[in-house]
């Protein structure tokens, strides 16, 4: 209240009035803070009231507007999957529907113009599933993986081309470890070509601006950069090599600390191997107590002094900056090479192509569907189809190698026949018997008959032929048995222009070359070598083109084949059917776990906004119950202050002298 203190004996009225004026303003402001508060319900209406009150309250503010976020984020993402569930159910249906208009047309009880209208219930099936493919929400498409701007199938040259990349979308879900809300039509349809992996491990060369990180080291582990150990000539040196950041810079921190002790030392880039040459004395490299600098680096041993020694291999990966020069199997500059897809045929001269990335472009500005990428294991390039429905081709042009050298050449020695004709692979007989004896019988084994022009002939028998190298093998060494003279008077050999086997006539007779089949063998007609040479060499076609491996190569391939009234092709499209309905369960299963994790991260999350807001409201928010007793007090206060001060300001002197 307003009153004066009584230690105060004497108080002029000056004084008096202004501590009384004092005391009324501070129960003025109180209860103007208290109205406040009572108006708007809260505590902390501004900073300086509560300083430590209101931190807590900004950092509780800014984590409910974080999981505000998330939840909005996690609802978005659970709303997706949901659909994505659903697309993966519909395409479920869409496959065994496909399946059963297959299974239907095997066998007797169906004609050409039966699997003709099945044909066209294909087709819609089709359109169906790319609808359901380019399916989007909010300008999200479900199924181009990282690539959500754009539909990820779209029409090329009469076919289905996949844009789509990466695995799948990642947002801020708040969660320790990213959920993808999208999926790749690759993993749940099978969209691109799987069997154009590159066939050579391109091994680059290691060069002083190879970056750590793109190498695996000597173990195999990566590189670490950290410190090492140097011993030089009885000297020891701690070499810090933490801020390396190119092989480079490892060379010039050694050798500069090494030249500190042994001036003509060296240590240099050999290869794909560090190399040390000490001129005093030994140098020897260590591993610190907490690092594996040394043993990374392949040089954890004792270099000899007179001696230029080699370290271990550091294996450096392959990527997208790596320079053709450094390529060692690789001519560089580079050749030309020709790519055939969907009907179209491109020469493309590679000459100018100086790095890896180079050629990822150089080929897909192409525009033919044929993608380049560096496989993930680091060691060789991929040439992969993205059309659906059709088949890719990569040859050699002019008798060049640069697609051999490459690893990309899609008929080559080392190409399996479980890959030719579009999967189904080289027939061969086996097992014939004599049908009088019932012994077995070679020549009913044999699968093919080679007639030369001057009257000779003889036969092949492929059994156990696994590439197409064992091929050529088994079809020289039956024209050696048969008393030719390769490749004198027979040579069989890969097309230097193109692919195909090539069969070469060197008897000069009035003849024809010819291939024939024996014992209804369909290996000469799988192998692409069956028929009559117009000359002395007879070109095999190419059965061992790449087609995409997914679900809609399979179904235009079933309505192709219903189309031709092709009992074989209905059947093998429709085996395939099985495989594409075991990828979409399996990536129908990977969203269902996504969901689930989305779900309980979900209701946590509300469960955590909850407490947050508790806590925040226990620190910002009013006590109304208690806010109403303090008013009443400042009230009361207030009231007495100014009796107080009326009474306190009518007194005279004469007051004081009774």
């Amino acid at each position: 209240m307003s009153t004066i203190p009584g230690s105060i004996a004497r108080v002029p009225n000056l004084l008096s009035s202004q501590m009384m004026l004092g005391n009324l303003t501070r129960t003025n402001t109180s209860l103007l803070n208290l109205q406040s508060q009572l108006a708007t319900g809260v505590r902390v209406v501004r900073p300086s009231l509560d300083p430590v009150a209101s931190a807590t309250i900004g950092s509780l503010d800014f984590a409910l507007e974080r999981r505000t976020q998330h939840l909005r984020n996690l609802q978005q993402a659970d709303s997706m999957l949901m659909t994505v569930d659903q697309s993966l159910g519909d395409i479920n249906d869409l496959i065994l529907e496909a399946k059963g208009i297959g299974l239907s047309q095997i066998g007797v009880g169906s004609d050409p113009e039966t699997r003709a209208n099945q044909a066209q219930i294909i087709d819609s099936i089709l359109q169906s599933l790319v609808d359901i493919t380019n399916r989007e929400q909010s300008g999200l498409h479900f199924f181009g993986g990282e690539a959500t701007s754009q539909e990820p199938i779209s029409e090329m040259y009469g076919f289905y081309r996949y844009t789509g990349f990466g695995e799948s979308m990642k947002t801020d879900l708040g969660m320790s470890s990213g959920v993808g809300i999208t999926v790749s039509a690759e993993d749940a349809l099978g969209t691109m070509s799987s069997r154009m992996r590159g066939l050579e491990d391109l091994d680059p060369n290691l060069e002083a601006d190879t970056l750590l990180s793109d190498v695996r080291g000597a173990r195999s582990l990566g590189i670490e950069a950290s410190s090492m150990i140097v011993d030089v000539n009885g000297t020891e040196l701690t070499v810090d090599l933490s801020d390396a950041n190119t092989v480079g810079d490892v060379v010039n921190t050694l050798q500069l600390a090494i030249k500190s002790v042994d001036v003509f030392a060296s240590v240099s880039i050999q290869g794909n191997s560090l190399a040390v040459t000490p001129t005093l004395g030994p140098i020897t490299f260590s591993d610190t107590d907490t690092g594996t600098m040394a043993s990374d680096l392949g040089l954890n041993s004792t270099f000899i002094a007179g001696l230029t020694m080699d370290g271990l291999d550091l294996d450096p990966k392959l990527t997208e900056q790596t320079p053709i020069s450094n390529l060692p199997g690789v001519s560089f500059p580079m050749g030309s090479l020709r790519i055939e897809n969907a009907g179209q045929i491109r020469e493309v001269d590679l000459s100018g192509v100086s790095t890896i990335g180079e050629l990822q472009n150089t080929i897909e500005s192409l525009q033919i569907g044929v993608r380049v990428d560096v496989d993930a294991d680091g060691r060789r390039v991929n040439f992969r189809n993205e059309l659906s429905g059709a088949s890719m081709s990569i040859s050699e042009v002019g008798g060049g190698n640069t697609a051999t050298q490459l690893g990309v050449r899609t008929f080559s020695g080392g190409t399996q026949l479980s890959d030719f004709n579009g999967g189904r692979g080289v027939g061969s007989v086996t097992g014939g018997f004599d049908p009088v004896t019932g012994l077995p019988d070679p020549q009913l084994d044999m699968d093919f008959e080679v007639s030369l022009s001057d009257g000779r002939a003889f036969s092949v028998d492929i059994t156990g032929a696994l590439t197409v190298d064992d091929v050529l093998t088994s079809i020289s060494d039956a024209a050696s048995a048969s008393g030719l003279a390769v490749p004198a008077d027979f040579n069989v050999r890969l097309d230097t222009n193109g692919n195909g086997i090539v069969l070469v006539d060197g008897t000069g007779g009035g003849g024809e070359l010819s291939v024939q089949r024996l014992n209804n063998s369909s290996a000469a007609q799988d192998l692409g070598i069956l028929g009559t040479a117009d000359g002395a060499i007879l070109a095999g076609t190419d059965q061992a083109q790449v087609a995409s491996d997914g679900l809609l190569t399979h179904l235009i391939q079933l309505r192709d084949a219903l189309l031709a009234d092709d009992e074989s092709g209905i059947a093998f499209a429709t085996e395939q059917l099985d495989d594409d309905t075991l990828r979409a369960a399996e990536a129908r299963a990977e969203v269902g776990v996504r969901s689930r994790r989305i779900t309980d991260s979900l209701a946590r999350e509300e469960d955590r906004s909850v407490q947050d807001q508790a806590l925040r409201s226990n620190v910002r928010d009013l006590d109304f119950a208690e806010a109403a007793t303090k008013f009443a007090l400042l009230e009361q206060q207030l009231q007495a202050s100014m009796a107080t001060i009326s009474r306190t300001q009518q007194l005279s002197l004469l007051d004081f002298l009774r």
